[in-house]
Formats: structure tokens, sequence, C-alpha cells
């Protein structure tokens, strides 16, 4: 079964933003739909590990800006590789406005927006689906909207070039946001710890001979030869020969223990 065949699917791609006790956030997703004209319903359906999950079951509304050709990889970045639980997403964001719902849109990188309210929530397993009436909607410019298959052949940068992983060192690479796993198998319930696609969106990248240019940078080494530290939950890297017993991951918060010396 040839499961790439997925991606040939028309999604669209969408920042779905909340709010809860004054506190903004959202995550980018591609399964918002219209259910139905009359009434005007559409449909969301959010991992419930996102926070953005949790801020639309507690408060029944959410808005949906829907991305065009005009979003740039900064978009994806800002609200798709980090957790609201982590970061504050729209700290020193100027590219959206607070509507009359009392939620942001975004408005850089975006045609139209949908404010909605939820009237019924399924729960899918790992994901809910909520189905909620559209409370308003507007236009705000003529510029296509992205589809994924756009996204990932015009708007996420190209995958760093492999040659850089030990000799005959595994890489799974996931084919949404770049995240790297390193291990000789998959597991089949992995779910990429940035933007929470599965096992099935990984693939298989190796290297079979180290890098040849002459400047090539030893593994697990800075250009200054410090040693890299790689956090195993979310890829971020400390550099330094020691890594301090105290040290908390900066992006995901996990401890030392869950940190691998490249």
């Amino acid at each position: 079964m040839d499961k790439k065949a997925m991606y040939k699917l028309s999604y669209g791609l969408f920042v779905v933003t909340a709010r809860q006790d004054g506190f903004d956030n959202g995550c980018i997703t591609n399964t918002v739909g219209q259910v139905t004209s009359s009434p005007n319903r559409i449909s969301l359906t959010v991992n419930k590990d996102n926070l953005t999950h949790e801020m639309i079951q507690n408060t029944a509304k959410f808005n949906v800006s829907i991305i065009s050709k005009a979003a740039d990889f900064a978009l994806f970045k800002r609200f798709g590789f980090q957790s609201g639980r982590d970061a504050d997403k729209f700290a020193g964001y100027s590219g959206c406005r607070r509507l009359d719902n009392d939620l942001m849109c975004i408005t850089e990188g975006t045609n139209a927006f949908i404010s909605a309210k939820v009237c019924k929530a399924l729960d899918l397993g790992t994901h809910t689906m909520f189905i909620a009436d559209v409370t308003d909607m507007e236009v705000l410019d003529d510029t296509p909207s992205s589809t994924y298959e756009y996204y990932l052949s015009n708007i996420k940068p190209a995958p760093k070039a492999v040659g850089t992983a030990p000799d005959g060192q595994t890489i799974w690479r996931c084919t949404i946001c770049g995240y790297e796993y390193v291990g000789e198998e998959l597991p089949e319930d992995f779910v990429c710890p940035l933007c929470k696609h599965p096992a099935s969106d990984f693939e298989k990248v190796t290297s079979s001979a180290p890098a040849e240019k002459e400047d090539a940078v030893p593994v697990g080494k800075t250009p200054e030869g410090k040693t890299v530290w790689r956090c195993t939950v979310c890829g971020y890297e400390y550099e330094g020969d020691k890594l301090p017993e105290d040290f908390e991951c900066p992006i995901c918060g996990v401890g030392p223990s869950e940190f691998e010396k490249v």
C-alpha cells in the first residue's frame, strides 16, 4: 500500500485560533471543511494534545484564517512548530487583528477568515471533530488559497542534504515539518513532537558514507569543536562539552535525561 496516495487529496491550510483566560493561541491545521450551507456549518478536527484543542473545548468558539499562496514559512514556524504551552505565539506578532468574538485572526499570508461557535463535538480517539455554526466571515484579498501540495512544493524549505549522519545511521524525517528521528526503526505509533503528524508521514533517509566535503564538520560537533546534545523529544540542540545536570529544554521543558549526544 502506497501511503503517499493520501498526499493527492486536496487539502487547504488554516491557522485556527482560540482564546481563554486572556491568552491567545493558534495552530496550523488542514482539517477544516464546510458541512452544510443551511445552516452554514463547518467542521474542524484537532489533535487532543494541542493546547488549541483544550481552549476550543472549554470556550466552544474559534476562528479559522485561510492561508493563501502569499504565506511564507515563518507563519508555519510560528503557529505550527512550537506549542502554546511553551511559547506565546502572538508575542511581538503584528500580522493579526482581534474580531468581534474577541479572538484573533491572521491577516498576513491569508485571504479570508471564518468565525465559528461549536454546536457539537465528536470524539475520534486521538482527535476531536468540532461541528460549528459560522457566526462571521470575510474575504481579505484575492490571492489563491494555499493547498497542502502547494505548501510542500513552494513554501516549505527543501530538506537539508543527507550526509552529516554517521556511517550507516538511519534517519527518519517528517515530510511535513522536517523533524528528524534517529533510530533503526521508527515506532508505528510515533507522533512527530513538532507538528503532531504520525509515523506514516515520515520518510527514511540514510547516509552510507560521511560527507566528503573538505570543510565538513565532524558529526556531533559545531564548527568551533563544541559537542552537540540533541533533545530526543523536540530536536532542540545544546552546544557544550557537558550538559548541565539541571538543564531544561527551552522548547519542550524536558530534563537532561531526554538529551542524547549527537
